[in-house]
């Protein structure tokens, strides 16, 4: 999956970023921010691909908050091991709590959760997009250049699965609705895989016809 560390304005540039979906690797994403302020860790959605790495986070930059959407406040603090567990037996990877439970006991709760469209608090030239149907909080973030990060909503020729918790593909039907409404040259920077365009998916949806 994508990581990705983001500048809080173009003014600043990395000398003062957030991180997006830090999954793993805690110690390369570290290399990557030892020159910056980071001022927070959003997650686009709870999934345990993309918040593998937040507990170690959390401690190297402490008081750093930890962002998510309502919908997926679940996968943080005491609910987290629980959650995930669901995720595991859902998909039939029970194994993988035993790989990966140490991720997720203990884990930290968020410390700024979002329930409605808005903008970034630490990055006010970002805004969010809530764009349920892979999961209930899942949520995009765009800039008015013309940059979208899309967590595991839209990828490039493709969308994110329905059949975890509280997924649904009707809801994910709307919130793609919601995405094509933005410029076609906008710049797609999905959860997994390679990069996009608005423009781009919308043919590819015209074409296959979801």
């Amino acid at each position: 999956m994508n990581t990705y560390i983001v500048p809080c304005s173009a003014a600043q540039g990395f000398s003062r970023v957030f991180i997006v979906d830090p999954g793993g690797h805690a110690d390369t994403i570290a290399e990557n921010t030892e020159d910056c302020e980071v001022a927070g860790i959003i997650l686009t959605h709870g999934h345990f691909d993309h918040c593998g790495a937040v507990k170690a986070l959390k401690k190297r930059y402490n008081g750093v908050p930890l962002c998510i959407h309502a919908g997926d406040r679940a996968y943080t603090g005491k609910t987290a091991y629980g959650t995930h567990r669901e995720d595991f037996l859902r998909m039939g990877a029970l194994y993988l709590m035993e790989e990966l439970g140490d991720s997720f006991s203990d884990f930290p709760e968020a410390n700024i959760v979002f329930d409605r469209d808005d903008v970034l608090s630490f990055a006010p030239e970002w805004s969010l997009i809530h764009t349920s149907g892979h999961s209930p909080g899942s949520i995009c973030l765009y800039h008015k250049s013309g940059h979208l990060l899309s967590g595991d909503t839209l990828f490039a020729s493709g969308v994110g699965r329905t059949d975890l918790r509280g997924g649904s593909f009707d809801q994910l039907q709307k919130s793609l609705e919601r995405l094509f409404e933005l410029p076609d040259d906008t710049k797609v920077y999905p959860g997994h895989g390679g990069f996009t365009s608005i423009g781009r998916e919308k043919l590819f949806r015209e074409k296959c016809g979801f």
